[in-house]
């Protein structure tokens, strides 16, 4: 059967290694095993060059990959917390920030994915400042659809680098500029779908991004690769795969090294990507981290839809970042 994996590589999904998984010890020591771990296999971060027209960006990473994306701050000098949203994958490449905001071209993925909202409009409406810009393959970094996506992150990884790492490291460049920005107090992220991804890892690798709201993003990863799951279809899947990870820690052990934060969950009940039960568990492992850390527990929920970003989820989220991110930067 073309989804079936043979037996060896059934086993080390049953069974991996998981060497630098959380597993009841010191805080301090694991995190920095796997943070340092998972740095190790990233691009260089940073951001080399920076134009702006207007509110609109034109950014240069230090791999010299190029982006472009949107600034919006409300009134007054600041500083004004900000909020890093990641837009969701949703099968459309030809936008990447735009599906974030209130324009004509988003009106499709809006109404689709976010109840007719806009993720952008519900974070200013909190008073927050929004930085967006166009994930690899998207938007103004096309690569030619479903196949060039997969083309990219074949070529990636044969020059030593992946997809998973070049966006993480563009995640930590975003938050270490933003901060530049004298207008921009304490940093959060925000994201649904593939977004959902990105704001936790943001909140994992950088410690300028202060609290996350992700939704419809966090499972196990065994449950995540059962036949029939995206991951084992190639394509998206290499957006969420870091080489030289993948066997030493599950995706809540990556989320876990933000678990010194606030941290919102939300998932469906009926998402066919995110399994409930294994979203629970996953959940869970992260709220056993925390309580390590001696942060705060995660504020999870499920909602009865499938994956989507209701409109009272963005809502929560943005009153959740909101309050969080109040006050002077830590």
């Amino acid at each position: 059967m073309p989804d079936a994996l043979p037996p060896f590589l059934s086993a080390r999904r049953a069974d991996p290694d998981l060497d630098l998984g959380w597993q009841d010890e010191s805080f301090g020591a694991w995190w920095t095993r796997l943070l340092g771990a998972w740095q190790s296999t990233l691009p260089p971060t940073g951001i080399t060059g920076a134009a702006r027209n207007g509110d609109t960006l034109r950014l240069t990473h230090a791999t010299g990959a190029v982006t472009r994306g949107l600034l919006t701050c409300p009134p007054g000098p600041g500083p004004h917390p900000a909020v890093i949203l990641f837009h969701e994958h949703g099968g459309r490449f030809d936008i990447g920030w735009e599906k974030l905001h209130d324009l004509p071209a988003s009106k499709e993925t809006r109404d689709a994915l976010y109840g007719g909202h806009s993720a952008a409009l519900a974070m200013q409406a909190a008073g927050l400042a929004t930085l967006s810009c166009d994930a690899p393959c998207f938007g103004s970094r096309q690569a030619g659809g479903y196949d060039g996506q997969q083309a990219f992150a074949a070529a990636a990884m044969g020059l030593g680098w992946s997809l998973a790492g070049l966006a993480a490291s563009e995640h930590v460049a975003l938050a270490d500029w933003l901060t530049e920005d004298p207008r921009i107090g304490r940093i959060g992220a925000f994201g649904f779908s593939m977004g959902g991804h990105a704001a936790w890892v943001a909140g994992a690798l950088s410690p300028r991004i202060e609290a996350v709201a992700s939704a419809s993003w966090l499972a196990c990863r065994a449950d995540l690769m059962a036949p029939g799951m995206p991951l084992r279809s190639g394509h998206s899947a290499f957006h969420f795969l870091h080489p030289g990870l993948s066997h030493r820690a599950d995706y809540p052990d990556l989320a876990g090294l933000a678990a010194g934060k606030p941290l919102f969950f939300r998932s469906g009940r009926g998402d066919r990507h995110m399994p409930q039960d294994s979203v629970r568990r996953a959940w869970s492992h992260v709220a056993r981290i925390a309580q390590a850390a001696g942060g705060p527990a995660p504020d999870t929920a499920f909602h009865p839809h499938g994956h989507t970003c209701p409109p009272d989820v963005l809502e929560a989220a943005a009153s959740f970042l909101a309050a969080h991110l109040a006050g002077p930067r830590t």
